[in-house]
């Protein structure tokens, strides 16, 4: 993630699991997609190689809800390991059978219910619970996405355990819905100097709507030299009443969502994907954007 090329990530895993007809667990209150590996791998294989066919550089392990607070939870806490290398395999699987070269990329997600930041435990503590999840994924792995955090600790916490790896790693915080804010309250400058001492090859933004990663996208700019980027939910939120809290969120297709990443690659960003609700259609439309 060098320069001003384009990195293409891959789209949704967990809600594109579900529209293929996969059984995905609700991410509040149970594990998400983390059994998908297990209960259906096939059609895991299936996804990360339509996502390396439509044109992704970097596919992402489906261990996003194989985290130890999860599973945990679900009385799960010691298969940790065998699910994380089971997720691991689907993707290295897929991507050995692409027709072209591309990374697979382990995820450090939220440890807990994503988008609570009221969740985010004791810095010390995710730095073990990371640490455990990167021994997992690293035989398997060519750098890490820690993605969607939503406090500036939290992913000082994911970072700490990637960069002891002596892997790349790119750093995806989610924002509120107005690309101001990380979803914890801090800002962008805040979230950068969390993240010193530490040398991440991406900072990005993730996991909200269209118009939030744009505005987040252009304040992460004016903090860091380090290659940006970004992937949203293809969402528009459209005012409806003058508050923000009112607006309404206006679903987009393909091609629109292009249009709208366009404008992130002229803003500066070099690593984008898509994230929730989003399918290999849309890695084709951004790849067709950027390699016309």
């Amino acid at each position: 993630v060098t320069g001003t090329e384009i990195t293409l990530l891959d789209g949704a895993t967990g809600t594109e699991l579900r529209a293929r007809g996969v059984h995905v667990r609700d991410y509040k209150s149970s594990l998400w997609s983390a059994l998908a590996c297990v209960e259906a791998p096939d059609a895991v294989i299936k996804l990360q190689r339509d996502y390396l066919d439509a044109g992704s550089d970097i596919i992402t392990v489906n261990n996003y809800a194989v985290t130890p607070v999860l599973l945990a939870r679900e009385g799960l806490g010691n298969e940790l390991e065998a699910l994380t290398v089971k997720a691991a395999q689907c993707a290295v699987a897929a991507r050995d059978s692409a027709q072209r070269p591309a990374l697979v990329a382990g995820s450090l997600p939220p440890l807990n219910t994503t988008y609570d930041a009221g969740l985010v435990g004791d810095f010390d503590d995710n730095v073990t619970h990371y640490r455990r999840m990167v021994a997992a994924l690293n035989p398997y792995v060519e750098l890490y996405l820690c993605e969607t955090l939503s406090t500036a600790e939290e992913a000082r916490a994911a970072a700490v355990a990637a960069q002891e790896s002596s892997k790349p790693f790119m750093v995806s915080w989610t924002i509120e819905r107005q690309g101001k804010f990380l979803r914890g309250g801090d800002n962008f400058s805040e979230a950068v100097q969390a993240l010193d001492g530490l040398t991440p090859d991406a900072l990005l933004v993730n996991c909200a709507s269209c118009n939030a990663v744009t505005a987040a996208i252009r304040r992460l700019r004016r903090v860091t030299d380090l290659p940006i980027g970004g992937y949203a939910s293809p969402v528009l939120d459209e005012p409806e009443g003058g508050e923000p809290e009112f607006d309404i969120s206006k679903p987009i297709g393909p091609n629109d969502y292009a249009a709208v990443a366009k404008g992130w690659v002229a803003d500066g960003a070099t690593v984008i994907g898509g994230c929730c609700d989003t399918n290999p259609d849309f890695i084709t439309a951004l790849r067709r954007m950027v390699r016309p």
